[in-house]
């Protein structure tokens, strides 16, 4: 199953070009020159303080293609041989750990580093998040089918990308599964032993490469251990009472961290006006306004915002399919829960939902202005696990193929959407062969068709897997009730 994920990821690593995730242009840069500037390719601007000279395919790639999805990226061939200086670089943005990871494969061939880096992070994501499902597969095969049915299109665009997102969402996901299985197999030292140290090396693995990355974990490590020990009938006990006030600390860690990020804000009293072509926005009429659009905020997790710089979207059934997929799987995981795993799912939801306001407020800006869908994806992300795993029934085979079919077609979709989108732009119509007409492709791997079906098939089979696993070595009994699962 590892190299099927691994394929699937390896399809989206291949299936854009340089500069097309988000920022990509200052991770790259980072990438290329370090705090200093001081590393093979890149050097210090004479002229600038701040500034750093390296090729322009590294600081700006992506300018010449965003204006709009109807151009391909062979407009990069005019700036292969130009250089640029730029001061936007790391300036302790983001951890240094990432970026000198990804500079071993740095050299003078700028999409063949890029596609190393991608395939690494892709062959990171699929080993260890396999690893972390396979120390207690039983268990966590259902959660990893949820896992799975959210991923496409925007978990595995940025998995497989050079974003710093990538670390954090697979750091994330094997964190979960990984206390998860230490907590639920504590009798047994040889799963939570491996698992236990599976969870803090993904504790660093995150950390290593966006700063909030703990902030999400230890709030997610805080709701399994919740949802593992507390009573499974709500009722206000003393136990129940002193793991909630243990759980206080943690909001207020995270609350610190964010009001140090962006400033502090007194979202009841808050005197900001912003007057825009002649329209004025108080804070209050801006909060119920991003209240109204929190669901498109949401929406976001799905791919409706689209991919990269959301300079192109893909079609409207990729993310329908994948939000239904998500909905089939949580509806189902929440109505076999028990009350209690019910508060705690809705808790996090609400957290979650209060933090994206909370951030937006702060910024003073309106759902979609600044902060993007996938600062909170990998909480998204630990929070359907979590749904899925506290549940007392298994999920029954025709609910795992409707899902299977849902994520398998919205993967597709969404990669040949991306492939096209930069091979001849989107003004070449969907059904025509990604072989012919080529604008733009890179040199070193196969066809785009053949990487398309590669990751479509790909993804298929780990599907089809997962389900005859299920049906070969899983009793009756058990897919009945497990109370144990």
């Amino acid at each position: 199953m590892a190299l099927l994920l691994f394929l699937t990821l390896a399809a989206w690593a291949a299936g854009s070009a340089v500069g097309s995730s988000a920022d990509e242009d200052h991770v790259l840069t980072s990438i290329w020159c370090g705090m200093t500037g001081e590393t093979e390719y890149c050097r210090k601007d004479p002229d600038s303080n701040w500034g750093m000279i390296l090729p322009s395919m590294v600081a700006k790639p992506q300018l010449c293609y965003t204006q709009s999805q109807n151009y391909s990226a062979s407009c990069q061939v005019a700036i292969y041989d130009q250089e640029v200086s730029t001061d936007l670089y790391n300036h302790g943005l983001y951890p240094k750990r990432y970026l000198d990871v990804a500079r071993n494969f740095v050299s003078p061939f700028i999409e063949a580093s890029v596609v190393k880096m991608r395939l690494f992070n892709s062959f990171l994501g699929a080993s260890l998040i396999l690893l972390a499902v396979s120390l207690d597969r039983r268990r966590l095969s259902d959660a990893f089918i949820t896992w799975l049915a959210v991923i496409a299109p925007v978990v595995t665009y940025f998995i497989a990308s050079v974003n710093t997102s990538s670390w954090t969402l697979i750091g994330t996901t094997c964190f979960v599964y990984a206390l998860i299985a230490a907590l639920k197999n504590r009798g047994k030292p040889r799963i939570w032993i491996p698992a236990s140290l599976l969870a803090l090396f993904s504790l660093w693995f995150t950390n290593s490469s966006r700063y909030e990355g703990k902030y999400v974990i230890l709030l997610l490590g805080a709701a399994i251990l919740y949802s593992e020990f507390a009573p499974k009938n709500f009722k206000l006990s003393k136990k129940t009472a002193l793991i909630s006030v243990a759980i206080l600390p943690v909001l207020y860690f995270i609350y610190n961290y964010f009001s140090g990020v962006y400033g502090r804000v007194n979202i009841f009293n808050d005197p900001r006006v912003e007057v825009n072509e002649g329209i004025t926005t108080t804070a209050n009429n801006l909060l119920l306004e991003n209240f109204l659009n929190l669901p498109r905020f949401i929406f976001g997790f799905f791919g409706s915002w689209g991919l990269g710089w959301f300079d192109f979207k893909v079609s409207q059934t990729v993310w329908l399919f994948t939000l239904q997929a998500f909905l089939l799987t949580t509806v189902f995981a929440l109505r076999k829960s028990s009350n209690i795993h019910r508060t705690i799912f809705g808790v996090l939801f609400a957290i979650m939902c209060v933090t994206i306001l909370y951030a937006n407020q702060q910024k003073f800006g309106k759902i979609g202005e600044y902060i993007q869908p996938r600062y909170f994806l990998p909480f998204f992300l630990g929070l359907s696990i979590i749904a899925a795993t506290y549940k007392t029934v298994r999920y029954p085979n025709s609910l795992v193929i409707t899902v299977a079919i849902l994520a398998t077609i919205s993967n597709s979709i969404a990669l040949r959407n991306t492939i096209r989108r930069y091979t001849t732009g989107q003004d070449v119509f969907i059904s025509k062969s990604l072989n012919n007409p080529i604008e733009w492709w890179w040199q070193f791997v196969p066809q785009p068709e053949t990487v398309w079906l590669t990751g479509t098939l790909a993804f298929a089979a780990l599907f089809g897997t997962i389900i005859c696993e299920r049906q070969n070595k899983v009793p009756k009994d058990q897919i009945a009730s497990d109370e144990n699962f």
